[in-house]
């Protein structure tokens, strides 16, 4: 564990030093105007975790189990965690977060599931060279457990914590249907909360390491001066002078902590043009444009291809189109160079739902000739 928590550790100076003010307003998780503790499930997800965690140690046999479990679960499920790293690694590689990074999918149409957040951060986190954090979750996120738990399809002996109605549990190459909850369970219970330790701690130092007020430069939307607020109680907003004008008179802009009525309140911030889902989508098109190859999951890309049917822009189409085309290609190279004939006969069908999908979205805006003789080649 000691180089997952390395990697968390310096995910958190990494972004700090690339961007502060992105870092501050990903600390401040604002998501509207009201109290820090009811806006967001983050402080929630903190203040259960530790009541969790007394349980656990507290009890042993069947109650630990079932504690155990119910702390593990909760750990996964938690939006504003996911969101926290994934915008730290997109501060860390030059762009910004968002307290919705990992929330909805396509046109906001539904709530995403916790297995398409962990794919989507998977990827991010590779961009931003986080291995081990990578290694935790593929080690340690078993969604069986979770399911079975939250489903209350389970049973428990002694020493074993038994799935029911469920897929199999994969532990050194044989299926399980059940698992010894002391050289097994507890030991992925012990990791989870190692790592929300470390979170918690990385969190709440860097949040009330401001005590001060601090000029920093940063983008909101335009580059700025920014004052961030500092108190002997941390973290207070961040205000911009003379951000905005009314009526001939300049006023600040920015985020501020109200003591009285203890609530984050937006002031005078400038809304402008580009959305959020603009700006996110755009830097998610220059993130992929910047990148050789899709290395651990696509599921984040394919995603934001959705995202840029639904809107039907122009540009970001043409884009799109290119990266599409761009990552089919990298994969045609690969079938082409494989000297193993069972596995080149397994690449069409990772290379066609690149290239389809590029011919459905440029086909009238591009030429796709080349590419549909390409794609039926493939198919035959």
């Amino acid at each position: 564990m000691e180089k997952i928590l390395n990697d968390l550790e310096t995910l958190f100076s990494e972004a700090k030093n690339k961007s502060e003010f992105d870092f501050v307003l990903t600390l401040i998780n604002y998501k509207g105007m009201g109290s820090q503790h009811l806006m967001t499930n983050l402080h929630e997800w903190f203040q259960a975790i530790e009541f969790y965690k007394k349980l656990y140690l507290d009890f042993s046999g069947k109650e630990k189990t079932r504690i155990g479990v119910l702390l593990y679960s909760t750990f996964f499920e938690n939006s504003d965690f996911y969101n926290i790293l994934g915008s730290l690694c997109r501060i860390k590689l030059g762009f910004k977060g968002s307290s919705f990074l990992f929330w909805k999918t396509k046109k906001y149409e539904r709530l995403l599931g916790i297995g398409e957040k962990q794919d989507f951060l998977i990827e991010l986190l590779d961009d931003a060279e986080k291995p081990q954090i990578i290694n935790f979750f593929e080690k340690n996120h078993l969604k069986a457990i979770r399911n079975t738990f939250f489903h209350s399809a389970y049973s428990l002996s002694e020493t074993e914590y038994i799935l029911h109605d469920s897929e199999s549990l994969s532990i050194a190459g044989i299926e399980n249907f059940s698992i010894d909850v002391e050289d097994f369970l507890y030991p992925i219970v012990n990791n989870v909360i190692s790592f929300f330790d470390k979170f918690k701690q990385l969190y709440f130092e860097s949040f009330y390491s401001y005590t001060t007020d601090k000029v920093v430069e940063g983008k909101f939307p335009n580059v700025s001066k920014i004052i961030i607020l500092g108190s002997s109680e941390g973290l207070k907003g961040f205000v911009i002078k003379n951000a905005v004008e009314f009526y001939g008179k300049p006023h600040d802009s920015g985020i501020v902590y109200d003591e009285e009525d203890d609530m984050w309140e937006g002031q005078n911030i400038n809304f402008y043009f580009d959305n959020l889902e603009t700006i996110e989508i755009r830097e998610q098109l220059s993130r992929y444009e910047n990148k050789a190859d899709i290395n651990k999951n696509d599921s984040e890309f394919h995603n934001m291809i959705d995202k840029v049917k639904e809107r039907n822009n122009a540009a970001e189409l043409i884009r799109a189109v290119n990266l599409l085309a761009k990552f089919g290609q990298v994969r045609d190279k690969n079938m082409q160079a494989e000297q193993n004939l069972y596995k080149k006969s397994s690449f069409p069908s990772i290379i066609l739902p690149y290239y389809t999908k590029a011919v459905e979205l440029g086909d009238s805006i591009a030429d796709m000739s080349t590419l549909k003789e390409r794609i039926k080649e493939l198919q035959a």
